[in-house]
């Protein structure tokens, strides 16, 4: 049984029927559903989740698919029944942007979240945006401003929903200038993947396949600790510096790809303009 395909988007898409990156998720709904896809919203990482919930049902109904949404106010409300009949009817699952621990302690451990992660393993599609996409890892950051990230005990780490094991997600990559949190997380954890996105980015995973593939237009940053050589991590006490040496930093952009087996990148083919050769 083949798992379903995850997007993950890097924050800030407009909510325009146009998008490139919102008609690649309805184009993978399409091709799940055979037809007109269902979509679950799940907007519980937002402060205001029935306007967000709306915004994004009407968002995906001009796209043509058939937008519900799982809006769990308690957590005993994510493990009742007639939301789990909502989630056996869709295709599609689609968590917004908000606060990601929001996410993990509303749903972590629910019979609603277990019911979506077997649809994921018999097909189902699941993206999220923001917060939405940075829950859905293994390892997720909690907290921790950007300036700081490279000082011990500035940064706050969490468990996320588990969809993508080993990796981990940051979201407004380069706008907010979260560099050095990535590298502090994957410090620690040379094992665990950094994925950086930037703002109108996303990336499409087929963990079948194990790669994923970057859509949008702007930048998606690989941070690689397996070939870490040395850092004095393990040493530090809160308020001290990191040091970390031979980390490896992949810059990718829209038609790049990355194996996460062998861990390389593949770029985009150059497209060379004819009147900029010289004969």
């Amino acid at each position: 049984m083949k798992k379903g395909p995850i997007v993950t988007i890097g924050g800030n898409v407009p909510l325009s029927p146009e998008d490139a990156i919102l008609l690649e998720i309805i184009q993978l709904a399409n091709d799940i559903a055979k037809g007109k896809p269902t979509i679950a919203i799940i907007p519980t990482a937002s402060q205001t989740t029935h306007e967000t919930g709306e915004a994004y049902s009407k968002l995906f109904k001009k796209l043509g698919g058939k937008p519900v949404v799982l809006n769990p106010e308690f957590r005993d409300s994510a493990n009742h029944h007639d939301l789990r009949e909502i989630v056996e009817k869709s295709h599609a699952f689609f968590f917004t942007g908000g606060n990601q621990l929001r996410i993990t302690t509303m749903l972590g451990g629910t019979n609603l979240l277990n019911t979506i992660r077997k649809k994921h393993e018999e097909g189902a599609l699941i993206a999220g945006t923001s917060a939405g996409a940075a829950c859905l890892t293994g390892t997720m950051i909690a907290h921790g401003e950007s300036e700081n990230a490279l000082i011990t005990g500035e940064l706050e780490l969490s468990h996320g929903l588990n969809f993508i094991e080993n990796v981990v997600i940051d979201t407004h990559f380069t706008s907010r200038g979260r560099f050095p949190r990535l590298i502090h997380v994957v410090a620690e954890n040379p094992g665990v993947l950094g994925i950086g996105i930037g703002e109108c980015t996303g990336a499409i995973w087929d963990l079948n396949k194990k790669k994923f593939d970057v859509i949008g237009s702007r930048n998606l940053v690989v941070v690689d600790g397996v070939t870490i050589t040395a850092s004095n991590k393990a040493d530090l006490k809160p308020g001290d510096p990191l040091c970390v040496e031979n980390i490896t930093i992949h810059i990718l952009t829209k038609g790049s790809s990355y194996d996460l087996e062998s861990r390389k990148a593949t770029l985009p083919p150059v497209v060379i303009d004819k009147a900029d050769v010289e004969i």
